[in-house]
């Protein structure tokens, strides 16, 4: 992503004026930039923004650490890139193995990193594979079943 067109976009989530990737084309092509719907998908997704409802309306976000504190857009994020994007979660040992489809588990290490779930140490997150560090198997065994009752639709 290009430097520029990564600060303007960034610029556009934290200002919340943005409810389609199509208006991000928009405000990104009037201000120069050359770019497409998968152009601006792809940096959406590498910058972990997510699409919430703020007042009823949705709204593209970048969630950040300084918008960490702010637990129903963390609780949404990630919810969302769980139900879109988990494919499996197992437990081995003190790990969890989560799978996603390729490119996409950054973005979900990201969102599991900003929820601070108590039972996660860290991630580390490849293609399409995420280890998260437990401090043992039953903690390892409880946030698989947690993170795979989230991607089916339970509530967090």
């Amino acid at each position: 992503m290009q430097p520029r067109r990564r600060n303007d976009l960034m610029k556009i989530l934290r200002g919340g004026r943005a409810s389609s990737q199509e208006e991000i084309v928009v405000i990104l092509q009037e201000q120069g930039h050359n770019v497409t719907q998968a152009t601006v998908s792809r940096d959406l997704r590498a910058l972990g923004a997510v699409k919430v409802r703020i007042a009823g309306d949705p709204v593209y976000r970048l969630v950040d650490d300084a918008s960490a504190g702010d637990i129903d857009v963390v609780g949404e994020n990630l919810r969302m890139a769980l139900v879109h994007f988990l494919v499996d979660a197992r437990a081995a040992m003190n790990l969890v193995v989560a799978t996603t489809p390729p490119g996409h588990a950054s973005a979900v290490a990201r969102a599991l990193d900003l929820a601070h779930l108590p039972e996660a140490r860290g991630t580390l997150a490849g293609d399409d594979t995420i280890f998260i560090a437990t401090d043992g198997p039953d903690e390892a065994l409880h946030l698989a079943t947690v993170l795979l009752n989230i991607s089916e639709g339970e509530v967090i």
